[in-house]
């Protein structure tokens, strides 16, 4: 049944439908196309979401829907325009431009150990026959309004693959770059990790250029990872999310995990005027380890979304996460989380906690964590709290001498970067605290001494 489309919202799937329909005219793949023309009639049907829709109702949509964003040719960039984007440590460098795979920025991907292989979506489209096997999550993927959007518009992204006991000695930095305004970057990446595989991931979402307000300088980035661990594999993944104040991202992640697995996902926002990272687990195993935290900072008008959907599908399930955000301004954060427990999955373990750190009378922030239990013999809990900083810690400070603009700093440090301890890796540790220290001062300059 189709939905009633607000006339605004009915000119933006007509631009994105003629934008498909372009992308397909140069297609020579049918898997591709058909999977573009599925997303089509989709969009047709369902338009974009509202705040009527429930899980969309403290994000609005209303300035995305109104920009229509282009799939462009990616710009040309050097190498030493990339320079400032690379952590201070030893990486294996992917990069993509305004959506793109660019190989020679990139570092030499054949000479990757043995057992590990990287492809550029693109390419596995132009080489590969059938490619129908790359799209096995769609019917699930297609749930979200950005996954129909993402095929709908799929063009580049990349493929990794992990054979028995591969690993990288070395983490995979992928720096995504968007340079254009009115450009959509609509990447799928598809991870496969066989038994006993082993990988460190960093992904980095940035723009190569601080825009000013002009609405000409807004872009979107839109992205969809399937990561399916087989057993005893071990993925941990970085997200860093420090777009442009303009810009748009939207990020839906789905990860399947297999018996004795294990994932570590940690997620930082810090741009964007619109952001929503979400991640799906499937934790499909026994002895199956999830962990999830989150730091997120807003300010001025930003919207910052970050959700979670993780369910517990067999025995012995572990699952932590903490999610912390600190507002100011007008800006707003959502969080939802749901853990689901099957009637299968006894003696789960499933914690999740968010607190909120608002620094302005303005700020606002809407939470909703969830508990889903259809089994017997399980432990499991969520929480959640927001407020401002007590007065009683910041006098604390102030009475052993430092500064209230101290004080507050060093409790909202203190506060934000607790969810970065789950990255046990010491140098990603140090890099990531950089980062988000770095958004901090920024907001810090927004509170009144």
């Amino acid at each position: 049944m189709q939905r009633k489309i607000s006339p605004v919202a009915q000119k933006a799937v007509a631009h994105y439908i003629a934008e498909s329909e372009r992308l397909n005219q140069a297609c020579d793949n049918e898997s591709l196309k058909q999977i573009r023309e599925q997303a089509q009639a989709l969009l047709k049907q369902q338009g974009f979401p509202t705040q009527r829709d429930e899980n969309w109702q403290y994000t609005r949509l209303t300035n995305f829907v109104q920009k229509h964003f282009e799939v462009k040719p990616a710009s040309k960039i050097t190498s030493e325009q990339l320079h400032k984007f690379m952590p201070d440590f030893a990486v294996t460098k992917v990069v993509f431009v305004d959506g793109w795979f660019n190989e020679s920025l990139s570092d030499d991907l054949a000479a990757l150990p043995k057992g590990v292989s990287f492809e550029s979506l693109q390419d596995t489209f132009d080489i590969a026959g059938d490619t129908s096997a790359l799209f096995s999550s769609e019917s699930e993927i297609t749930k979200e309004p950005f996954g129909v959007l993402n095929s709908l518009l799929l063009a580049d992204g990349f493929y990794l693959q992990l054979s028995a006991n591969a690993h990288l000695e070395l983490p995979l930095f992928v720096l995504n770059i968007q340079t254009e305004g009115q450009h959509m970057s609509n990447l799928r990446n598809r991870i496969e990790l066989a038994d006993n595989a082993e990988l460190t991931l960093i992904e980095r979402y940035v723009t190569l250029e601080t825009s000013t307000q002009d609405n000409d300088s807004m872009a979107c980035t839109n992205v969809v990872t399937e990561v399916n661990l087989a057993k005893h594999t071990r993925f941990k993944q970085v997200v860093m999310q420090e777009q442009d104040d303009n810009a748009f991202y939207f990020n839906n992640q789905y990860i399947y995990q297999d018996d004795s697995s294990s994932c570590m996902s940690f997620y930082g926002s810090m741009g964007s005027q619109l952001s929503r990272h979400q991640n799906h687990i499937f934790m499909n195993g026994e002895h199956i380890e999830s962990q999830q935290n989150s730091a997120c900072l807003a300010k001025d008008k930003q919207t910052v979304d970050s959700r979670t959907d993780t369910q517990h599908n067999d025995v012995w399930g572990n699952s932590q996460q903490l999610h912390k955000y600190v507002l100011t301004d007008h800006a707003v954060g959502v969080f939802n989380g749901m853990i689901r427990v099957d009637q299968k999955a006894q003696k789960t373990d499933g914690q999740m906690d968010n607190k909120n750190l608002l620094l302005s009378d303005t700020a606002k922030m809407d939470t909703k964590p969830q508990l889903e239990i259809y089994a017997d013999d399980v432990k499991c809990s969520h929480g959640s709290a927001s407020g401002q900083i007590d007065k009683n810690q910041i006098f604390y400070l102030q009475a052993r001498g430092i500064r209230r603009a101290d004080a507050i700093k060093m409790i909202t440090h203190a506060f934000l970067l607790e969810p970065v301890e789950v990255i046990n890796n010491a140098a990603i540790r140090q890099w990531v605290t950089a980062r988000l220290s770095a958004g901090l001062a920024s907001v810090q300059k927004k509170v009144r001494e």
